[in-house]
Parts: structure tokens; C-alpha cells; sequence
């Protein structure tokens, strides 16, 4: 995320980075702040970068992948149990 961190505090996505972010929020993470909210608790321990211990983190190591990759599967399985 272009050295900004987010994490996930009381159900709230705060967003911190070497410079204050300007404005408010994109639209686009607007609309799907609580699907953020969701994916970082979830999967990443709450915070972003991933945690060590996060679900991320375990495929990662498991399929022995970069976090790219990690994130292509983790997506790929949601879809396919959405369907």
C-alpha cells in the first residue's frame, strides 16, 4: 500500500503512512470499507502488512509463494465458495 499500514481497531479501518492522507477516502474503499474491515481481521491478524501469525502469512509459507500469490489463492477460494 505504498508504505501506508492499516489495521483494523474496534471494528474501524485506520489507515497511517509517511504522509497524512489528503481528503477524504476513494470512493472505492468507501463502498467496501466493511469488506476491508472484514478481509484484514480475517485474514491478515487485523493489520496490513499481514501479521506473522496471520492466515496470509500461513499460506504464504505453506505453498511457499510470495504474498501476491498468497492473495491469489485466498481470493480464488472465496470466489469459488461463493459460488
Amino acid at each position: 500500500m505504498g508504505g501506508y499500514t492499516a489495521r483494523v481497531i474496534d471494528g474501524q479501518l485506520e489507515i497511517q503512512g509517511p504522509q497524512r492522507l489528503a481528503g477524504p477516502l476513494p470512493t472505492s474503499i468507501k463502498a467496501r470499507r466493511d469488506e476491508l474491515v472484514e478481509f484484514l481481521t480475517e485474514w491478515a491478524d487485523g493489520v496490513w502488512p499481514p501479521a506473522p501469525s496471520s492466515g496470509l502469512r500461513e499460506v504464504e509459507e505453506f505453498l511457499y509463494c510470495t504474498l501476491s500469490t498468497a492473495l491469489d489463492v485466498v481470493e480464488a477460494s472465496q470466489r469459488r465458495q461463493a459460488a
